[in-house]
C-alpha cells in the first residue's frame, strides 16, 4: 500500500486529496483541484456551509499539516472555484502553499509567448464578487493570489516532463504546448457558454444501443485542451489523474514511453476526464490503459455528465474493471434497474479511501 486517494463529494467538479507513501511517517500530500465554491463553503439562508474542501483543510491545520503540492488542472469554475475560496481565507495559506501547479495565461506567456503579457492578466477585480467572475476572471485572480502568498517561482506543466517527489514520481500527460498557446489566445475573454457538454443526457438509451451506433468525437473546449493531467508512481502504486484533458493528448504521451495496445499501461485507479463526457474518453484511450478502477467524479446535475455511452466504453473495452462513483444516488439516474442488477459487481460506490 502506497496511495490512498480520497475522491470529494465536489458537486459537479473535482475535488481529490491523494497521499503517496502512505506507508511512511510523512507521506507527500496532494490536493487535485477545489471544485465549484459550494465545495469550499455554500449559503443556506443566513448561515455559511462549510463543504468537503473546506473540512479537508481544517483537518490538515488542525494537526499542522500542510498539502506538499496542490494542482489546479485548468481554471474551469468546477475546478477552480473551491480553490479560489480557500485561498482567500489567510488562515489556510501556510496549508496550501507550499507549491502550486497552475498553468496560468501569466505563465503561458513568459515561456511561450512573445514576452508581452495578455491583456487580460490585468483585469482589475473584486475580491468579494468572485462567485460571478468567468473562468478566466477567476484564474487571473488566483495567479494574483499566489503571488501574494509568495508562492513564487512557478513554471510550466506540459506533457513529457517527469517530477521527482518525495516517495514516488509525477509524469505530466498534458497539456501539450498547442493546448496552452490555444488558453493563452483566449486569456483576455471567456464566454460563460464555453463548455462542449450540452445540458441534454443519453440515460434513456441502453448500455447496448449506445455502443452499436458510437462514434468517437474529442471535445474542443480550449479550457480543456490545456488541462494538466499525470501519472502518479508510489511504490508499486499507480494512478491516472486526467483532469479534463483530451485524449488524444493524453494518448500521445503514453506511445512515447512504449505503451501500447499490446503493452498497455497497468494503474490502480484512473479518474475519468472530463466527469465522464464522451469526448474525453476514447476507445484508442481506454485500449492503452488498464485499470482496477475508473473514478467518475460529479453528481450529475450539469451538462449530462457522465455520458452513459462513456460508461458503455469503459465497461466493453475493460470488463474486468470496476465503475466509481462519488455520488451514490446517481447510478439509479443512469442505470435501468435491469442494467444495474446485471452489473452489480462493475458499478460501484466509493465507499472512504481509495488505497492502492
Amino acid at each position: 500500500m502506497s496511495l490512498a486517494i480520497t475522491v470529494l463529494p465536489a458537486n459537479h467538479g473535482d475535488a481529490i486529496f491523494v497521499q503517496a507513501g502512505i506507508d511512511k511517517h510523512d507521506p507527500f500530500r496532494i490536493l487535485i483541484d477545489g471544485g465549484p465554491a459550494a465545495c469550499y463553503q455554500r449559503t443556506q439562508g443566513f448561515k455559511q456551509i462549510s463543504g468537503p474542501l473546506h473540512a479537508t483543510l481544517t483537518a490538515l491545520s488542525s494537526r499542522s499539516d500542510a498539502l506538499d503540492l496542490v494542482v489546479l488542472t485548468h481554471v474551469d469554475n468546477d475546478h477552480i472555484g473551491g480553490l479560489l475560496k480557500a485561498c482567500q481565507n489567510e488562515s489556510f495559506l501556510p496549508v496550501i502553499g507550499k507549491e502550486v501547479w497552475f498553468n496560468s495565461g501569466r505563465l503561458i506567456a513568459r515561456q511561450l509567448g512573445d514576452g508581452v503579457e495578455p491583456e487580460g492578466s490585468q483585469l482589475i477585480l473584486q475580491r468579494g464578487g468572485s462567485d460571478r467572475l468567468t473562468s478566466i476572471a477567476q484564474g487571473v485572480l488566483f495567479d494574483d493570489l499566489l503571488d501574494e502568498a509568495g508562492v513564487r517561482p512557478r513554471a510550466l506543466k506540459v506533457a513529457g516532463q517527469r517530477i521527482d517527489f518525495r516517495h514516488g514520481e509525477i509524469q505530466i500527460l498534458s497539456p501539450d504546448e498547442d493546448g496552452l498557446r490555444a488558453l493563452l489566445a483566449k486569456w483576455e475573454k471567456e464566454r460563460p457558454d464555453s463548455l462542449t457538454s450540452s445540458h441534454e443526457n443519453d440515460y434513456k438509451s441502453s448500455l447496448g444501443d449506445l455502443l452499436q451506433g458510437d462514434e468517437f468525437e474529442e471535445d474542443t473546449a480550449v479550457h480543456n485542451a490545456s488541462s494538466i493531467s499525470f501519472l502518479i508512481s508510489s511504490g508499486n502504486a499507480k494512478a491516472l489523474f486526467l483532469g479534463d484533458a483530451f485524449p488524444s493528448t493524453v494518448c500521445a504521451s503514453l506511445r512515447k514511453p512504449g505503451y501500447s495496445e499490446q503493452n498497455p499501461l497497468h494503474v490502480g485507479a484512473c479518474k475519468v476526464s472530463h466527469h465522464g463526457s464522451k469526448g474525453n474518453t476514447s476507445p484508442e484511450l481506454l485500449s492503452l490503459i488498464r485499470s482496477d478502477g475508473f473514478i467518475i467524479s460529479t453528481d450529475g446535475s450539469r451538462h449530462g455528465l457522465p455520458n452513459k455511452v462513456t460508461v458503455a466504453r469503459i465497461m466493453d473495452m475493460a470488463p474486468e474493471s470496476k465503475v466509481l462513483f462519488n455520488y451514490p444516488q446517481l447510478k439509479k439516474l443512469i442505470f435501468s434497474h435491469d442494467e444495474l442488477s446485471a452489473a452489480a459487481e462493475t458499478l460501484t460506490d466509493i465507499e472512504g479511501d481509495i488505497i492502492l
